[in-house]
This record gives structure tokens, sequence and C-alpha cells, in this order.
């Protein structure tokens, strides 16, 4: 079906930019509906055979109109979308799906301060699944540790985690970690927490960005006294 919208989609862009007659050949349920049958009309009919041709134009180009904003590159924007959904849906889940609402925000906050931060990849996806390609020295555990395997996600909370996941994928909340960009649960305590600031606790984790100006100098103190 995908693949059936997307040549229609061009097919259609296509007539419209260049206002040429439509001589569809397609069977696919998307040129059925309604909507796309008036797209159709409108494209293939004459204004000169028309005795009001300015009413007539009139209806046939808030048909074309209609349909004019949409370009094939907007369903490849789509997806990429829908993918960047999934991967953050997945952190959420897996990393957070025990925490209340607030401590899922938070962690989803984290991914996408990752990605504005010039020093992780760009997209979700690649700051989820940076290093998963190794046993060890992932970003996130769960994409190298193989519960996405033992564990698959499903149910109510995967649900609310996806839910989550479109809540901050649409910048729909307010600010929670402070800039954080690191996390860890509350029942350990790693060596890589020295070097940052601790900015919140939210639940059970405990959320750290890294330092700025003279942060530097006081985080390269701590971490001396700590050897």
């Amino acid at each position: 079906m995908r693949a059936e919208f997307r040549e229609d989609a061009q097919f259609l862009a296509d007539r419209i930019e260049t206002r040429a007659p439509v001589e569809s050949k397609t069977t696919s349920a998307v040129m059925e509906t309604p909507w796309m049958r008036t797209v159709e009309y409108a494209l293939k009919r004459s204004p000169e055979s028309a005795s009001d041709k300015f009413g007539q134009r009139y209806r046939d180009m808030a048909a074309v109109e209609s349909f004019a904003s949409f370009q094939p590159v907007h369903l490849d924007m789509a997806e990429r979308n829908a993918q960047e959904h999934k991967c953050l849906a997945e952190a959420i889940y897996y990393e957070a799906r025990s925490e209340a609402v607030l401590g899922q925000i938070a962690v989803a906050e984290v991914v996408l301060n990752r990605v504005k931060d010039y020093r992780y990849p760009d997209t979700v996806c690649d700051v989820v699944f940076q290093g998963s390609e190794r046993t060890t020295g992932c970003q996130f555990s769960f994409t190298c540790d193989g519960q996405m395997d033992r564990f698959p996600a499903r149910g109510r909370l995967w649900e609310r985690a996806q839910t989550v996941a479109a809540h901050v994928m649409m910048d729909m909340n307010k600010p929670l970690t402070g800039s954080a960009t690191h996390y860890h649960t509350d029942y350990v305590d790693p060596v890589w927490n020295k070097h940052l600031i601790h900015t919140r606790t939210i639940g059970t984790h405990i959320f750290y960005r890294f330092p700025r100006g003279k942060e530097w100098v006081q985080v390269r103190q701590r971490t001396e006294r700590a050897t």
C-alpha cells in the first residue's frame, strides 16, 4: 500500500506541476478514494468546454490545491519521523518503563538533548543505538545486552512509552533535567559521573550535564581529590 501511495503521489505531483492531463492506469485503493477521484477529475477537465469558465476553473483549482501542498518527499519525512518515534519509545520502555511519567519524560529528554549536542549523533535512532554493535560500551545498555530480544516491547507499558515519546518529540513538555545528557540509577555510582555536573534526581534516575566555563576547573579539582 505504501509503495502504491508513493507512486500515485509522484504521478499526481508531476501532473500538478506541469498541468498535464491525467491518464491514470493505477488501480490502487488510494486512487479509488473520492478525494483522489476529485483531484483526478479536476486535472482532466477542459475549462474551455465550460459554460461558466470562471466558476468551474475555481472549483477545479480548489481540488488541485488541496493536493498541491503534498510532495512525495513528505512521505519520506513521515517515515523517518515514525522511525525516530519508535527509537525514542524503545529507549523510554527499556530504560524507564517502571518510572512515573515524569521519569520517562526525563529519560526521553536526555536522548533529545544528545541529539542537539555536537558530541553525539544528530538523530534519535543514532543516539539511542550508538555503540550497539559492541557487546560492551553501548550508550544505552538495552541496545547491546539482549533485552530487546528477551523482552519484546508490548502491552500497556509499551503503549504508554509510545505516548510519552510522541509528547516529547512534539516539544509539549517543560524541560525537566537541566540540559542533562547523562543519567544513571540511584543504586550505582559510575566513575564517569565525577566528571559531570549533577542537575536533578527524578524517580530512581540521577541526571548530569557537561561542565561549562569555570565548572571544568571545579570538576578537575574534584577528580584530583578523589584520586
